[in-house]
């Protein structure tokens, strides 16, 4: 950074006709004479001479590099650098005089970064190349701070995007997908429940149609059984065989998976899925691996 404290503007001392000619000869070429009272810019002898105070301001070009951080992507959550380099100068010696800036560049670098902001939040989601040829557009041309009496012109900018470490990246994109994925798991659960629940509200038959996809071997017995015995009350055979024609492309791994749940849905039917059970010689089994699954379908008894 470029030390303008106490370069920019100093005060004017000794004889006021010696700084008069001083200035007017044209010995100190990088400082000019300002007279604050006067109304012109160049002040008159008799203004120098009548001026409660005289300032000598610098006039030469100053130069300077500054970085700015920024954050750029969708969701502004990577980071960059943007390093400006620039020249600026007074270009209203009058203007400085009257304000006496501690450090004139911060007025210059603060305007600066407000249009680098502008113009990176008119572009949310581009990639490198296009900010940094919106930079290149928007730092094209000198700036006048007319309220400051300062001039800037850049002459470049450098957009360098950090790179996110590994490890952060990977905690990101865990992040990013926890929530959607939790959000299909339970969808997945709310179907297979109401796939279950629908089953057993259609009765015995149906839950065994669908059981039979996943013990396909045992469909010989359950065939038997509805011969010698008939359907069960109430229900559509139509149905039932379309039922078994649609599930059994089911696979083993889907088969093993809701047997016992169906198997506990039949003994809770009632007389006639606790029927169907025994007839299956599958009763037995049930009873030995959960007793108490079964108390209350045992104490309905058998059909009569």
């Amino acid at each position: 950074m470029t030390d303008d404290r106490s370069s920019l503007v100093r005060p004017a001392t000794g004889a006021r006709s010696l700084t008069y000619l001083r200035h007017r000869l044209g010995l100190r070429t990088e400082q000019v004479l300002v007279a604050p009272s006067s109304a012109q810019p160049v002040p008159t002898f008799a203004e120098v001479r009548r001026a409660p105070e005289l300032w000598w301001v610098a006039a030469h070009e100053y130069a300077d590099v500054r970085e700015f951080e920024l954050r750029i992507g969708p969701d502004g959550d990577r980071p960059c650098r943007v390093e400006v380099q620039l020249r600026w100068w007074v270009h209203d010696p009058r203007t400085v005089a009257l304000r006496r800036p501690v450090d004139a560049v911060s007025f210059v670098c603060r305007d600066v970064e407000n249009r680098i902001r502008k113009a990176i939040a008119l572009l949310p989601g581009a990639d490198e190349g296009r900010l940094q040829d919106e930079l290149d557009v928007v730092l094209a041309h000198p700036v006048a701070l007319a309220e400051y009496g300062l001039s800037y012109r850049p002459v470049g900018a450098f957009l360098r995007a950090e790179e996110i470490p590994h490890a952060v990246r990977e905690m990101l994109d865990q992040a990013r997908w926890a929530v959607p994925l939790e959000k299909e798991q339970q969808r997945l659960t709310r179907v297979r429940l109401d796939f279950h629940r629908e089953l057993i509200r259609e009765g015995p038959e149906t839950l065994v149609a669908y059981w039979l996809t996943r013990f396909p071997d045992q469909i010989k017995a359950v065939v038997d059984h509805l011969d010698n015995h008939g359907s069960a009350a109430g229900t559509n055979p139509t149905l039932s065989t379309e039922l078994l024609a649609l599930l059994g492309d089911a696979d083993d791994f889907e088969r093993n998976q809701l047997r016992k749940s169906i198997v506990a849905g039949l003994a809770a039917s009632g007389p006639r899925g606790v029927d169907v059970l025994r007839s299956l010689g599958l009763w037995d089994d049930l009873v030995e691996r959960d007793p108490e699954a079964t108390g209350e379908a045992g104490e309905a008894g058998p059909l009569g």
